[in-house]
């Protein structure tokens, strides 16, 4: 999957990964490929990110996130 995370000033990171973890608004929720078209609003918590051998973590305080045709977008 594609996924692109970015805030009012930069991209934090754009790549390909094979899961992501999320803290969603009712909820953390995990996305793998070929997932169903979702919006979520998210909250203060951690993201995690893996791309099949590292995994990236992510603070946010807010946000939403966007998955469409195995693309993610997360504008913070």
């Amino acid at each position: 999957m594609k996924i692109k995370i970015i805030d009012c000033d930069n991209i934090l990171y754009q790549g390909n990964i094979v899961s992501i973890t999320a803290p969603g608004f009712c909820g953390s929720f995990q996305v793998l490929e070929n997932h169903a078209y979702f919006i979520s609003i998210l909250k203060n918590g951690i993201i995690k990110l893996e791309d099949g051998k590292n995994r990236k973590k992510i603070k946010i305080k807010s946000g939403i996130l966007q998955i469409k045709n195995n693309s993610i977008i997360v504008i913070l």
